[in-house]
């Protein structure tokens, strides 16, 4: 038996790259998915098995990219705010051309909202780490929805600004600026 889900996630990822790959000299709203078809060599049709529309096909890789970066801040077991805030930008400033790509393509500023969905997956990863039992976790996330959508809220808007600095500060610096932010507390994760 093959495996279809390694064959349809490498398809996702030649669509994906096809739409990229026009992004760099055409026009978001003006990319068609014939263009993208004819980009990857592939049928309109097999397109649309995968995703119905170019904001999923969008959608599919900022999901790939924050769960990158849960993967790598995770790994890396963050202490407290400041640290999360290194990590957090530093993982940004390895994958610099992803961002600068949506930023002149005028989208970036489409996945605020998905961002928070990011921290809420990151929460559920961290709540198995921390033995947190099912209803313990809910309650978690119910206590602190408010608290996620501010802060996911300004992380990304301050993603949005920092990535598009001609002269971007260093990760550790702009750690400094969200602690500051916060009110001078890099509290215990």
């Amino acid at each position: 038996m093959r495996d279809t889900s390694a064959r349809l996630k490498k398809t996702k990822e030649a669509i994906v790259g096809a739409l990229f790959a026009l992004l760099e000299n055409n026009n978001y709203g003006e990319i068609t998915i014939q263009e993208i078809a004819g980009v990857c060599d592939i049928t309109r049709r097999t397109i649309y098995r995968h995703f119905h529309t170019k904001e999923e096909m969008l959608q599919y890789s900022f999901t790939e990219y924050t769960d990158r970066l849960a993967e790598y801040i995770l790994q890396k077991e963050p202490k407290n705010f400041r640290e999360f805030c290194v990590l957090y930008f530093s993982f940004w400033e390895e994958n610099m051309e992803y961002l600068d790509k949506l930023r002149n393509a005028g989208i970036l500023y489409k996945f605020g909202d998905s961002f928070e969905g990011l921290v809420h997956r990151m929460a559920g990863r961290i709540k198995h780490q921390n033995r947190m039992s099912d209803k313990e976790y809910r309650k978690y996330l119910e206590q602190y929805k408010f608290h996620f959508a501010y802060r996911t809220a300004g992380f990304w808007r301050v993603t949005e600004l920092w990535s598009g600095e001609g002269k971007r500060r260093s990760a550790a610096e702009m750690a400094e600026i969200m602690v500051e932010i916060a009110g001078g507390k890099s509290e215990d994760l």
